[in-house]
């Protein structure tokens, strides 16, 4: 990442995060909390472990949203060449960003960030009878504003932010969980969920089991989150079990392992081809053995697969 990189939206420092990725290895970020954008050099925002996701989506939320409108003109971070909107198509369904044409990277808002990812959905009817039941007002995840105008009932239209004109989203619980609970490139499985990631449902407090639950068991009641402010316990309880996870080790080298390597005769290439030998040379009477059958069918389908290959 740059230093001293500045947002060329409000022209203010950018800061740069440094954030874990798959694997131990560390992936930078450059995030404007003045704007709600963070900046992505190419590629590196798919490499970010669980923990990374933790810090980036702690970072998101230490600083509320000073300016509500982005410019349309904005800069590449490290060329200061113009950026062009791009729109994609994920398996969680349509994003954007400003990227830049050059290859250098792009600029995405916090929730088409979430979105991208499958970590939000958008607010729907049962999400608003959830939140007045909570006499909580909707709020928008990318420059926080609360929206006080929103229908009670939503004739399939998603109704966006008067500020920043984003649509309205919620948190998806058990996608969000799912998502943190990765490190070192393997899935976590927690045993106890309920206990270890007790998740109070709003409705009557029961626990709900965060990677799974959309509603409450008890009660009925829908779990909507709205806002960054609402996953602080969900972060503080999966931080731990995240950094207690070690990755797995090589496996150490045996004797006959060691005695093994550089010799080309110990792999099974050798052997199939010393077993197309002994067929081929040998009478018609060992094809009714079952052993050089097998091994003939063998190699002869190793045969089709490197002529298919190479022919």
């Amino acid at each position: 990442m740059l230093t001293h990189a500045h947002c060329t939206s409000c022209q203010q420092p950018l800061k740069d995060v440094v954030l874990e990725g798959h694997y131990g290895q560390s992936v930078s970020a450059d995030v404007c909390g003045n704007c709600h954008l963070v900046w992505f050099d190419a590629f590196e925002s798919v490499r970010l472990s669980g923990l990374g996701w933790v810090g980036l989506l702690r970072e998101m939320m230490a600083t509320p949203r000073a300016s509500q409108n982005v410019p349309p003109a904005m800069q590449c971070v490290r060329c200061h060449g113009s950026l062009k909107a791009v729109r994609n198509l994920t398996r969680f369904g349509r994003t954007a960003a400003l990227e830049c044409p050059r290859g250098h990277g792009h600029f995405q808002g916090f929730a088409l960030l979430l979105a991208e990812r499958g970590l939000v959905r958008t607010l729907n009817s049962r999400d608003l009878a959830a939140l007045k039941k909570e006499n909580t007002p909707p709020s928008c995840l990318n420059c926080g504003a609360q929206v006080e105008s929103v229908p009670t009932e939503l004739s399939g239209q998603t109704p966006t932010c008067a500020y920043c004109e984003t649509p309205l989203m919620m948190f998806d619980l058990p996608r969000l969980t799912q998502a943190l609970l990765v490190r070192h490139g393997e899935a976590l499985a927690v045993n106890e969920p309920r206990r270890q990631l007790a998740i109070a449902c709003r409705g009557c407090g029961q626990p709900l089991d965060a990677t799974q639950d959309t509603r409450c068991e008890v009660c009925d009641h829908v779990v909507a989150i709205p806002s960054l402010e609402r996953i602080k316990p969900l972060l503080a309880q999966i931080e731990p079990i995240l950094r207690e996870t070690r990755p797995r080790q090589a496996r150490p080298w045996g004797d006959k392992l060691q005695r093994m390597r550089g010799d080309a005769s110990s792999t099974q290439l050798h052997r199939w081809m010393g077993h197309a030998r002994d067929i081929f040379s040998s009478n018609t009477s060992h094809y009714g053995d079952t052993h050089k059958v097998v091994n003939a069918i063998g190699v002869a389908l190793l045969m089709l697969l490197l002529y298919w290959l190479f022919g």
